[in-house]
C-alpha cells in the first residue's frame, strides 16, 4: 500500500509540475511556431504515471488482462517520452518546428510498438513487483525484452546526449554550453537514482515500482536548468551543493542511521524507541537548520568576490567634485573590479535624445532617440541589469530579441545598467567583454542588482545636475542639484476634495536633505500619504529620497495592499539602497468617502489628533520599526483605523521638529506642538504649520539645525 501512496504522490507532483511547464511556455510557443520536447516529455510521464497507477490498482482487483494491457501502454509511454527526450536533443535552445525531426521520433514510436508487440505479457504482483515476459528470441541471441532496454534506455538516450553535446561544444554562447552541461549532469542524476533502485529492488522488489522518481528528478534539474540566463560560477555551484548536502543528504542520513539503530527496540521496548527517535530528529532538525544558516552566509574565497570592496568605494563618492573626476573614478572601479574591458554611459539629453556622454573607446557618438522601439521595450520591463547571453535565452526579453541583441552588438557590450525613475529610462551604463575572456556571471548580476542605488545615483546626477556639462564646461553648484531635488520633491498630487484642507511644509537645514512628503492620488476620494524621513544627510540623502518616492508609486501601480506595500518598501530599503539607510516614516491612507484614516507609523516620532467634539489635542502613534533594518517587518507592522469628523485635525511632523534645541539646550519638545494647535485650531492647514514652523525658528533663534517636514489635513465643516 505505501509504494501505492508514493506513486500516487508522484503522478500528483508530475500533473502539478506539467501544468506550471505548460503555463510558462505554451503562449510564447504558439505565437512563435516552436515544439516544446520538454512540455511534452512532461505530459508522457504523467500518461505513464497514470497507467501505472491503473496497474497497481488492477492488480488489487486480480484483473490480470487489465494490468497486461495498461503496463504495455506504460511501455509505449515510455518510449514515446523518449522520443521527444531525442527531440529535446537535436532541436534545442531554438525548439523550432522541423518535420524530418517529427519523422524520426514518429518512427522510433512505431519501432516501440513492434518492439512491445513482441513481448509476451506484462505481469505485476506485490511481492515481486513488474514482469515482464518477452524471453522470445529477436536477434544475434538477444530477446525482445533486451532489445527494448538497449534501444530505448541505452542507444536512443546516448545518442541524444551525443548530438546535444557536439552541437553546441566551441559555440560563443557559453549560456548554452552550460546548459548541455547540466542536461548530462541531470540525466547522470537519473541514471544513479534508477541503479540504486535497482539495487535495493534485489532485497525489496517493490522499489523498482518507483522507477517514475529518477525520470522525474532528471526533468525538474532539466526545467531548472533551461530557466538559466546567465553563467554560474564554481563558488555559487560548490555553495549550492554545500546547502543541498547540509539540508537534505545530512538529516537524511543521520535520521536514517538512528531509525535502524533503534529498530531492535521497536517491538520490545516502543516507548524507549519512539522517544529516543523523537529527540534524535528534533537534534539533527536544529543542528540541520543552524548548519544550513551557516552555510548560507558562507562568503567563500574568490578572486570575483569584490561586492564589499566595490561597495565602500561607491559610497566613498564625493558629488562636490568636477563630474570628469567623478567619471574617471566610476570607470576605473568598474574596470578593476569587473574586469571590463570598456565602459559606455548614455543618458538622455534635453531633447529626449539617448546619447553617449562618455566611452572608454575611441569611438564614434552614439545616439538613440528616446521614441526608438528597443527603449520602449526597456522601459516596459522590470530587469535593470541585462547580458547579453540573456537577450537569447531569457524569456522576459523574448518579444523583442532581436532589437536586444542588435543594441549589444552597437555598443560591443556584454552587460547593460537601465537606469529608470520608475518606469521612465533615462540612460544606461554598458560594459564590454571581460579581459580575460569570461562571461559576466551570476555573481556578477547578484552585485550589480545589490548596487545598483549607486549606479542610479551616479547616473540620475550625471543626467540632472552635471547635466550637459559633462566635460566641465558649465559652473555645477550644488545649489543647482538642490533645485532638481526640490521639483522632485514638491511633486506631488494635489488633494481635490472638497471637505478636506491640506497644508504641509519641508525645508532642509543644508541645501539638501532626506525629508520627504508625497501625496498620490488613488481616486478622486482616496489618497494616500507618505510622509517621513530618510536617514543620512547631504546629496546622498537626497538621492535616496529620491528613489524612495520614485519606487513607492512604481509598488502602488503593482499592489493594492496597505501592509504588503510598507513590506516591499521595508525590503527595497534594506537590499538596494546603501547599506545603513532607514527610512523613519507614516504611511496613510485617508478614504474620504468614509472619512476614514488608514495609517501605518514606521517611526515618526509624533502623530498628534485634534478632535473638536474633546476640545484636546491626543497622540495616535500606532506600532511600527523603521523600515531598512529588518527583513521580514510584516510582524512588527500595525495598521491602524481611525474614523474622522468634521472639525478633526491630524498633524504630523519628523524629528528634525521635535528635536530642535534652543541655545540654552532646551528641546522643542511634543508639548510646544499641541499647545500651538489648540492655539491655531481656527487656522486652515497651511498656515496651521507654517505657524509652527516659525515657531520652532523663533525657538531656535533662526537655528534650523535638521530637516524638518510637517503636514496638517483638517476635516471641513461642508
Amino acid at each position: 500500500m505505501i509504494f501505492f501512496l508514493i506513486n500516487l504522490i508522484l503522478c500528483v507532483g508530475l500533473i502539478l509540475f506539467s501544468v506550471q511547464i505548460d503555463a510558462q511556455t505554451s503562449l510564447d510557443d504558439v505565437k512563435n511556431k516552436k515544439s516544446r520536447p520538454l512540455v511534452d516529455m512532461i505530459l508522457w510521464l504523467v500518461v505513464t504515471s497514470v497507467f501505472f497507477l491503473i496497474v497497481f490498482a488492477s492488480t488489487y482487483f486480480g484483473n490480470t488482462q487489465l494490468v497486461n494491457l495498461c503496463g504495455k501502454v506504460v511501455l509505449f509511454s515510455l518510449v514515446v517520452f523518449v522520443s521527444c527526450f531525442f527531440l529535446f536533443a537535436v532541436s534545442f535552445p531554438d525548439f523550432s518546428k522541423n518535420k524530418l525531426y517529427n519523422i524520426i521520433q514518429v518512427v522510433i514510436s512505431l519501432f516501440g510498438v513492434f518492439v512491445i508487440s513482441k513481448l509476451d505479457l506484462f505481469s505485476f504482483d506485490l511481492k515481486n513487483s513488474i514482469i515482464i515476459h518477452g524471453e522470445k528470441e529477436a536477434f544475434l541471441g538477444f530477446n525482445w525484452l533486451q532489445v527494448y532496454n538497449a534501444v530505448f534506455f541505452f542507444l536512443i538516450p546516448i545518442l541524444s546526449l551525443v548530438i546535444l553535446f557536439f552541437r553546441h561544444v566551441g559555440k560563443r554562447n557559453r549560456i548554452y554550453i552550460q546548459q548541455v552541461w547540466l542536461f548530462v549532469a541531470s540525466i547522470l542524476t537519473g541514471c544513479i537514482l534508477f541503479n540504486l533502485l535497482l539495487r535495493a529492488a534485489k532485497y525489496v522488489p517493490m522499489y523498482s515500482s518507483l522507477f517514475i522518481l529518477p525520470l522525474m528528478v532528471s526533468l525538474l534539474l532539466i526545467s531548472q536548468a533551461m530557466k538559466l540566463s546567465v553563467i554560474i560560477d564554481m563558488s555559487t555551484i560548490i555553495k549550492e551543493i554545500t546547502l543541498f548536502s547540509v539540508k537534505y543528504i545530512f538529516s537524511a542520513v543521520i535520521v536514517g542511521l538512528i531509525f535502524a539503530l533503534m529498530l531492535p527496540f521497536k517491538t520490545q521496548k516502543p516507548g524507549l524507541f519512539w522517544g529516543v527517535f523523537i529527540l534524535g530528529t528534533s537534534i539533527v532538525e536544529l543542528l540541520q537548520y543552524l548548519a544550513t544558516e551557516r552555510v548560507k552566509k558562507m562568503k567563500l574565497s574568490s578572486t570575483n568576490a569584490y561586492e564589499d570592496m566595490l561597495e565602500s568605494k561607491f559610497s566613498q563618492f564625493d558629488y562636490n567634485q568636477e563630474p570628469e573626476t567623478l567619471i574617471s573614478d566610476f570607470v576605473s572601479l568598474m574596470k578593476e573590479f569587473t574586469e571590463t574591458t570598456h565602459v559606455e554611459i548614455m543618458l538622455e539629453t534635453e531633447s529626449g535624445v539617448i546619447k553617449s556622454v562618455y566611452t572608454s573607446e575611441m569611438t564614434a557618438s552614439k545616439e538613440i532617440p528616446q521614441n526608438a522601439s528597443i527603449i520602449a521595450s526597456l522601459s516596459g520591463i522590470t530587469s535593470s541589469i541585462i547580458f547579453r547571453q540573456q537577450a537569447a535565452t531569457q524569456h522576459e526579453f523574448s518579444s523583442f530579441k532581436n532589437n536586444l541583441v542588435e543594441l549589444f552588438e552597437n555598443l560591443k557590450s556584454d552587460a547593460i545598467i537601465v537606469l529608470r525613475e520608475g518606469r521612465h529610462m533615462f540612460g544606461f551604463i554598458s560594459l564590454g567583454a571581460k579581459r580575460r575572456g569570461n562571461d559576466f556571471s551570476d555573481y556578477d548580476k547578484k552585485v550589480f542588482s545589490n548596487l545598483y542605488s549607486y549606479f542610479f545615483l551616479f547616473g540620475f546626477y550625471m543626467k540632472n545636475i552635471a547635466n550637459q556639462s559633462i566635460v566641465g564646461t558649465v559652473d555645477r553648484e550644488i545649489q543647482f542639484s538642490s533645485q532638481i531635488i526640490r521639483s522632485i520633491q514638491e511633486n506631488v498630487d494635489v488633494v481635490k476634495v472638497p471637505s478636506v484642507d491640506v497644508g504641509y511644509i519641508s525645508q532642509s537645514a543644508r541645501s539638501l536633505g532626506g525629508d520627504f512628503i508625497d501625496f498620490i492620488r488613488l481616486n478622486e476620494n482616496r489618497y494616500m500619504m507618505i510622509m517621513g524621513d530618510v536617514s543620512g544627510k547631504g546629496l546622498n540623502a537626497s538621492m535616496s529620497m529620491v528613489i524612495l518616492k520614485s519606487i513607492i508609486r512604481t509598488f502602488l501601480a503593482e499592489t493594492g495592499d496597505f501592509k504588503e506595500l510598507i513590506e516591499k518598501v521595508n525590503h527595497f530599503i534594506k537590499y538596494n539602497l546603501p547599506r545603513g539607510t532607514f527610512f523613519a516614516g507614516l504611511f496613510t491612507l485617508f478614504d474620504f468617502t468614509t472619512n476614514t484614516m488608514y495609517y501605518a507609523n514606521c517611526g515618526l516620532p509624533v502623530l498628534f489628533l485634534y478632535t473638536e467634539s474633546y476640545n484636546n489635542v491626543i497622540e495616535i502613534q500606532g506600532d511600527g520599526k523603521v523600515l531598512g533594518f529588518m527583513k521580514k517587518i510584516s510582524n512588527v507592522i500595525k495598521v491602524k483605523k481611525i474614523k474622522l469628523n468634521p472639525g478633526d485635525i491630524v498633524l504630523a511632523c519628523t524629528d528634525g521638529l521635535l528635536d530642535s534645541e534652543s541655545l540654552r539646550g532646551e528641546m522643542y519638545g511634543k508639548d510646544r506642538v499641541q499647545k500651538l494647535i489648540l492655539d491655531n485650531k481656527t487656522y486652515d492647514s497651511s498656515r496651521l504649520v507654517k505657524f509652527l514652523f516659525d515657531d520652532m525658528l523663533h525657538f531656535t533663534s533662526r537655528d534650523l539645525q535638521d530637516d524638518v517636514t510637517a503636514v496638517a489635513l483638517r476635516m471641513l465643516k461642508v
